[in-house]
């Protein structure tokens, strides 16, 4: 099979966007284990798609981009190559007492492996200290965008076509059907837990998780200590362990990928994982970013920087729109009724 120019760069970033089932440069990737298959797969995907083929697949009839792999993705232990270099499946659990070499996909295998990823979490968030593996710039987490939001619909993403043509999505996912009902398959919405395979049941049981609001921004915290090449202890992440302040009127999460602040040797940091942005912050302003993003109306973060920072309303609501417009962060998610004299502002 011939490898199109500049392959090992699309083969990398679509693997990677297949591991993790979430979109990005490409519409939807295939990976297809036998090259019996990818005739039929080669009808199905558009100029948007790329399909990830066995190298001894033959000619590639299809308009898609397409990227030739040696290997497998699908037992923990497996190795998939991308010419020479390797990426390794490996179980969550096993992650945090194994040796990380290089690449690898770590995933939920099952149930175990979901309690797991879920006590990890609310250990982070309780304490700050992350699982070793999730900060390794070398891992990646498999399915993320299941375990951020596992009842949302969509049609499929990240296909995997089997070697005796069962179709399957995510990593380790459910079957969904066979190759001669692929374009039906394509076009239908289903559950992002789906990808999960045995993890989801786990997942769904956990009361606290049920709308995982917090996973995302646990996920994101972690990708913020990988970008700044941070380990546990270095420095603290606010919602992790620690807050600028708490006076106990936060009704509202941070959005998932809203700036982070941090608490460095250097001082008090906001970074943005979206524009890879940092400053270091006085503590007033720390203080007001941590009302924002932890209000769900501009009327009780007024309410909160007023009293926080004994200022007027009028103050408040300045210094409330300034660090909105300027440090580009936003109002939480509401997880909690304010009271009735927070609500009735806007």
């Amino acid at each position: 099979m011939t490898r199109d120019a500049g392959s090992d760069l699309v083969g990398a970033r679509a693997l990677r966007e297949w591991a993790s089932g979430g979109g990005g440069a490409f519409s939807r990737v295939f990976l297809v284990e036998s090259h019996a298959h990818a005739d039929r797969v080669a009808e199905v995907a558009i100029d948007t798609d790329v399909v990830l083929l066995p190298t001894d697949s033959g000619p590639w009839k299809g308009v898609a981009r397409h990227v030739g792999y040696t290997g497998a993705l699908r037992e923990v232990g497996d190795e998939l190559f991308l010419g020479d270099r390797g990426v390794e499946l490996e179980d969550y659990v096993a992650a945090a007492f194994v040796q990380i070499v290089g690449p690898t996909v770590v995933c939920l295998v099952d149930g175990a492996s979901s309690r797991a990823f879920l006590a990890d979490a609310e250990l982070a968030r309780q304490t700050g200290v992350f699982p070793s593996a999730l900060i390794d710039q070398r891992v990646l987490l498999a399915n993320r965008d299941a375990l951020v939001g596992p009842d949302e619909l969509e049609p499929p993403r990240a296909i995997r076509v089997c070697a005796d043509g069962s179709v399957g999505i995510g990593v380790r996912g459910d079957v969904i059907g066979g190759i001669d009902e692929l374009r039906s398959l394509l076009a239908a919405p289903l559950p992002r837990a789906m990808a999960l395979g045995e993890g989801a049941a786990a997942l769904a049981s956990a009361a606290d998780v049920t709308s995982p609001s917090w996973i995302g921004r646990y996920l994101t915290a972690t990708d913020i200590m990988k970008a700044l090449t941070l380990a546990n202890g270095i420095a603290r992440i606010s919602g992790f362990g620690w807050v600028p302040l708490d006076d106990g009127s936060a009704d509202a999460e941070p959005l998932e990928t809203d700036p982070f602040l941090l608490d460095t040797a250097d001082g008090l940091l906001l970074a943005d994982i979206t524009t890879r942005r940092r400053q270091l912050l006085t503590p007033a302003s720390a203080a007001v970013v941590t009302v924002v993003q932890t209000s769900s109306t501009v009327g009780i973060a007024v309410d909160r920087v007023a009293g926080e920072l004994g200022v007027n309303a009028a103050t408040a609501r300045t210094l409330c729109d300034q660090a909105i417009a300027a440090l580009d962060i936003h109002l939480g998610s509401r997880v909690s009724a304010p009271s009735s004299a927070q609500g009735a502002r806007t």
